[in-house]
């Protein structure tokens, strides 16, 4: 078997080379495959079956299939996956990190039943998808706030003998480390209040494959890591660092224009200080002020540094700047105010977004930042947050990191100076 680049000794036991899926024997019959270890065994539970095959959730296996064969499409032209370990017997929850938007997708082929996934309630909002998520027995949940909902939804698919998934950080990680400030006491919570196995997943290089920044997806492998727990323990087991992991295994992740997005994280170039004036241009960010360019190579690094390591002179000095140029503005946004309790949109506008230390302004709408809370973002182009009984989401397509991190720094010196 020859490894991938770059590595000495292989990151996971188990390798599955492109091939043509053949059958359904548990995912062991592929045309021009192999493994080197033997792929993960799922048990067959008449408990399981009729408890959870023949109830309410059966109904959308059909769907499930159907989106799971879907995507090996995908799967065979873009990735190479790896896998390693074992799956328990259901009933049981899958927590794991969150690389990139399709994580779900590439855990779901490697699990012979349907898994009832946390999704963000956003991916709700339109028709066609709500349909198919809905008959995948997906679960909504807020990422503004905690939803005792999403929880009472875990248990009672549990209690039918099926499978939860969940990613415990809530959002695709930006730089490709680990989210731990995102982690709260509640998924400890859950964890020891579920008497079920816990499965671990550690996704390892869907993050490299395509940065949640990047216009471009790139040609990689994929590691996914299988481990059963009992305890919180899991949550140790699924940290993992993109770069940590990529310094030690050098593996190439091909592409053209990878730094087309670059804007998205970079904002102040660490060479002459200007704001803005960073962006992509083929494989290279560069500065319009001066004139300083960076290449990404083959295995994701920019100059030569981790994405953490690069931006490391914007998070130093992002706080002083924001002290001398607070105020900004934003063109092309649409702002999308729904009712937090119920979703319904209540009004939409279209326009430039002012930006104040005390407000978020367009056209005759303003938010003081004050009162917001819950701020996330949803994949690359979304801002959310709650500002008073209102749900509010900016979509603008290469600034919603940067607000993210405008409020968040604006919200924690408030708070301070009380």
């Amino acid at each position: 078997m020859t490894w991938p680049r770059g590595t000495s000794n292989p990151p996971g036991s188990s390798f599955i080379q492109r091939g043509r899926f053949l059958g359904d024997d548990h995912f062991q019959v592929w045309e021009g495959a192999f493994f080197s270890s033997p792929v993960p065994q799922f048990p067959s539970s008449p408990f399981f079956q009729h408890r959870f095959l023949g109830r309410k959730m059966s109904k959308g296996i059909f769907l499930w299939n159907i989106a799971r064969f879907s995507f090996l499409p995908y799967c065979k032209k873009h990735y190479h996956i790896h896998i390693q370990g074992d799956i328990p017997q259901p009933p049981f929850l899958i927590v794991s990190n969150h690389v990139s938007s399709v994580d779900p997708f590439l855990i779901g082929p490697f699990l012979p039943y349907p898994v009832s996934w946390v999704v963000a309630q956003i991916s709700f909002q339109h028709p066609i998808e709500r349909f198919f998520l809905r008959k995948t027995g997906a679960i909504p949940k807020s990422k503004s706030r905690p939803d005792p909902a999403t929880v009472n939804a875990i248990f009672q698919i549990i209690r039918q003998g099926g499978i939860a998934g969940l990613f415990p950080e809530g959002t695709i990680t930006w730089t490709g480390e680990f989210q731990d400030s995102l982690l709260g006491s509640g998924i400890e919570r859950l964890i020891n209040n579920l008497d079920v196995p816990i499965l671990g997943v550690r996704i390892q290089g869907a993050w490299l494959s395509k940065p949640v920044w990047a216009l471009r997806a790139r040609e990689g492998h994929v590691f996914l890591h299988f481990q059963t727990f009992h305890d919180p323990d899991v949550l140790r087991f699924i940290h993992h660092s993109e770069w940590d992991w990529q310094k030690e295994h050098l593996i190439r992740y091909s592409g053209k224009n990878k730094a087309l997005g670059i804007e998205r994280v970079l904002w102040i170039c660490p060479q002459c200080g200007g704001f803005r004036t960073l962006s992509g241009n083929g494989d290279h960010a560069v500065c319009s002020s001066c004139r300083q360019t960076w290449a990404i190579d083959e295995y994701g690094f920019i100059g030569g540094c981790s994405l953490p390591e690069f931006i490391h002179h914007q998070d130093n000095n992002f706080p002083s700047f924001l002290k001398s140029h607070p105020f900004f503005t934003i063109p092309r946004v649409t702002v999308v105010q729904y009712d937090a309790k119920t979703f319904l949109m209540q009004r939409i506008f279209r326009g430039d977004l002012h930006v104040s230390p005390d407000s978020l302004a367009c056209q005759e709408i303003r938010y003081k930042i004050a009162n917001t809370r819950g701020i996330n973002t949803h994949f690359n182009q979304i801002l959310e947050f709650l500002h008073g009984d209102s749900l509010v989401r900016i979509k603008t397509f290469y600034s919603s990191y940067f607000l993210y991190q405008y409020l968040n720094f604006f919200l924690e010196r408030n708070v301070t100076s009380e």
